[in-house]
């Protein structure tokens, strides 16, 4: 596979000095003319009936400009799937959770705002509530929605193979409950919604943080009753995604309804407790899980019982619990299987899309039992994942193929860099080591925005201008096209402008999420690159008199092979064109090649390519456990990430290491804790957040697959191995305790009680 001179390497991120200087626009360093401040009035209730609202008061206060509440829109409940649509983005008969919007206010600053909240009155009936989603299953349980009287908001099965065969024909069979906390995404830009809404032309203008503009545009235009071509969502820097910015927010609606009310900008801005609380959370999971396998080490069968607790709302919640599945077959050869997942609606707090979106507990849960039947067969824990793992070529039982996987180096190289196998000086404490792999989904069916396209236009002078609808929320997006683009045409990376996730100026694109901007995204503006590369490449055979594909393009050149006298700028090769009326623009395209219409909600349609393409990571943790504490202490972590091809290899160890901190974070640190359903520690410090004193010495290996359909073969970077950081971390836990933990995070009490336990 031919690589041009830009590729392959590290080379500095085009937003790097902004960032570094304190130049970068946020979407709360806008200011507009006449612009007002928005707040939110939320309910103090878990559960709770609108009987009225009077803001007479409110809107009588000095310098408050309007009021809303849900009878000043248009009614529509938002969701980002047509059948998930459960949620008045501001409440219009009910309450369902503490912190659910009542009422928004604008006024000529925030105080003023906040002033008018307290004025507000609404007179609630009470209703009985229900926190825990086994009780919410149960035959009597408060109903949250009519349509779901039994409070089930999504569920998913799916049945291959003879389990009970399997178990009959198993060495060793295991058993566990396992919980998952609740966690909080604790992006360190806390959300800000800006809206300008023109009534001259009916246009909406908006910047928030976001993870692709025309998921907000299209939920946006759905509840607002406004046409999706007067949306338009613009771009500003975003600090942080991690899945959280996905969906639309309540403070768009408000900051939207109240700017059309007033003919002015309107900005929202979060309080941290209000980011904390009101924008969504991982899913908290409960699950009975039964793993088995043959003499040899080789699984023969696997049983997952799910019990997610959705909180109040819906949107995303199939995904959560059916995307698991997906990831984890496409990972180890599991013959036999019975999957049950089951989101339950209760009166906490919304939750939705967090760095892998239910993959995290379902590898956490299984590679716990698979060390274990490992520790009972007395087979070593890498030997036995090399066992089981699915190759390239590999078809899966939803009958999903592996077009390139990277996995078995992975673990090979990353338990040769940990040194594992070998002895290990005695520390003061217990200590262990665990390994574990994870796997991530790579360009899977997104609706109308699975594909993506693409533009580049060459300008006068002979610089380019590169259009993407896709967003960078810190992870090097912007760079990465652009990088692509300039290796394409031979141009350095300054030469070519970025327009990118602006709905109105931008292609359709799916939006940045971890697993598609490389593999989707960026395949788009690679082969738009190339559409524009051919036509210089004709330019310069007419030009210099040579076939195209005698010709390169390199450092602002078209020059012929071999002939480094034959040669002539780029820049004129665009003039000619501009002057023949043949401007170079190169325009490129891509759509995963998947099955569309699979869905593993309903029978008969379970079958099928489910992603375009899957990528892996490995990763091994060293441990010491006080035993007289519980405290436990990261020795070191060693993570391979299979990135397909890495694009820019200094960005992929950085999105390594942030992934490691990330997982370690979720083994043993962060936790959302609620009572009554409010949610407590709302501040990044309480939280459980690690810090730098946290993080330990890291190594992180790169694997290249290069898979067939992927730019220069890359696929997504880090996702993979965050996914297996959580279940390394515990099972070196596990290793040093000689007994397994089964709730996460794993707090230096849990340790205790399962020391105790174990005497």
């Amino acid at each position: 596979m031919a690589i041009g001179t830009l590729v392959g390497r590290g080379v500095p991120r085009i937003d790097a000095a902004g960032k570094a200087q304190g130049a970068a626009r946020f979407t709360d360093d806008i200011q507009l003319p006449h612009m007002l401040h928005g707040a939110i009035l939320r309910s103090p209730h878990p559960h709770a009936r609108i009987r009225a609202i009077d803001v007479s008061r409110a809107v009588s206060l000095k310098g408050v400009r309007a009021v809303v509440t849900g009878r000043d829109g248009p009614g529509e409940k938002y969701g980002v799937f047509p059948h998930s649509r459960d949620q008045y983005l501001l409440a219009l008969d009910k309450v369902r959770y503490v912190g659910d919007e009542v009422a928004a206010v604008a006024a000529v600053d925030r105080d003023t705002a906040e002033e008018a909240l307290g004025l507000i009155r609404v007179e609630y009936e009470v209703l009985p509530a229900v926190f825990d989603p086994a009780a919410a299953l149960k035959e009597g349980a408060p109903v949250l929605h009519d349509h779901a009287p039994d409070n089930v908001s999504a569920t998913v099965g799916l049945d291959f193979g003879d389990l009970e065969g399997a178990w009959k024909g198993s060495a060793a069979v295991l058993e566990e409950t396992f919980d998952l906390a609740a966690l909080s995404h604790c992006q360190l830009e806390p959300y800000v919604s800006l809206a300008s809404y023109d009534p001259a032309t009916g246009q909406l203008d908006m910047w928030m943080p976001h993870q692709s503009p025309f998921t907000k545009q299209k939920g946006l235009s759905n509840t607002l009753g406004i046409p999706p071509h007067k949306v338009r969502v613009l771009k500003a820097q975003i600090g942080g995604g991690f899945g959280g910015r996905s969906e639309v927010s309540p403070a768009d609606y408000c900051a939207a309804l109240l700017s059309m009310k007033t003919g002015k900008p309107v900005k929202i801005r979060y309080s941290r407790e209000e980011t904390f609380t009101v924008t969504r959370q991982k899913h908290p999971w409960h699950a009975r899980v039964k793993l088995g396998a043959d003499a040899r080490g080789v699984v023969t069968g696997f049983e997952a019982d799910i019990l997610v607790d959705g909180g109040a709302y819906n949107s995303t919640g199939q995904i959560a619990i059916s995307v698991p599945y997906a990831t984890i077959e496409a990972t180890y050869r599991i013959p036999n299987v019975r999957y049950r997942a089951t989101r339950a609606y209760t009166n906490n707090s919304i939750r939705g899309a967090m760095k892998g979106h239910g993959i995290n507990q379902i590898y956490y849960v299984f590679e716990t039992l698979l060390d274990g039947l490992a520790r009972e067969l007395g087979i070593d824990p890498v030997e036995m994942r090399l066992r089981n793992i699915m190759n390239t070529g590999e078809t899966t039982n939803s009958g999903s193929t592996v077009t390139s996987s990277g996995l078995r180096e992975a673990i090979e190289r990353s338990a040769a860099a940990a040194g594992y196998g070998k002895t290990k000086p005695a520390g003061r404490g217990l200590r262990g080591v665990g390994v574990a792999c994870g796997s991530s989904i790579v360009g899977f069916n997104m609706g109308f925005r699975s594909g993506s396209t693409a533009h580049i236009h060459f300008n006068e002078e002979g610089g380019a201008t590169l259009f993407t609808g896709t967003t960078d929320n810190g992870q090097g997006n912007d760079s990465m096209m652009v990088q692509i683009a300039a290796d394409q045409l031979g141009v350095p990376m300054a030469e070519i402008a970025l327009v990118s996730a602006d709905t109105q100026l931008t292609p359709l694109d799916p939006g940045s999420y971890s697993m598609s901007a490389t593999y989707v995204s960026a395949n788009a503006v690679w082969e738009a690159a190339k559409d524009a590369r051919r036509q210089l490449l004709e330019q310069a055979a007419e030009k210099l008199e040579a076939a195209p594909e005698d010709i390169v393009l390199a450092d602002g050149f078209a020059q012929v092979v071999g002939s480094p006298a034959q040669r002539v700028l780029i820049r004129s090769l665009v003039i000619k064109a501009l002057q023949k009326g043949k401007p170079i623009s190169g325009k490129g395209h891509f759509r995963p090649d998947i099955n569309y219409t699979r869905d593993w909600t309903t029978p008969g349609r379970q079958q099928g390519q489910v992603t375009g393409t899957y990528s892996y990571g490995a990763a091994v943790a060293e441990v010491e456990v006080d035993p007289d504490s519980g405290a436990i202490h990261i020795l070191g972590m060693t993570g391979a990430q299979d990135c397909g091809f890495a694009i820019n290899p200094t960005a992929v160890e950085g999105q390594s290491h942030c992934s490691i901190a990330f997982g370690l974070g979720q083994a043993l640190l962060e936790q959302l804790a609620f009572d009554s359903g409010q949610t407590f520690s709302t501040n990044l410090v309480e939280y459980g957040l690690p810090g730098a004193a946290d993080v330990p010495e890291m190594q992180t290996l790169i694997v290249e697959s290069l898979d067939p359909s992927g730019p220069y073969g890359a696929k997504e970077a880090s996702e993979a191995l965050h996914i297996a950081v959580l279940p390394a971390i515990t099972n070196a836990i596990a290793d040093a305790l000689k007994v397994r933990p089964t709730r996460v995070p794993v707090t230096p009490d849990q340790v205790l009680k399962l020391l105790q336990g174990k005497r």
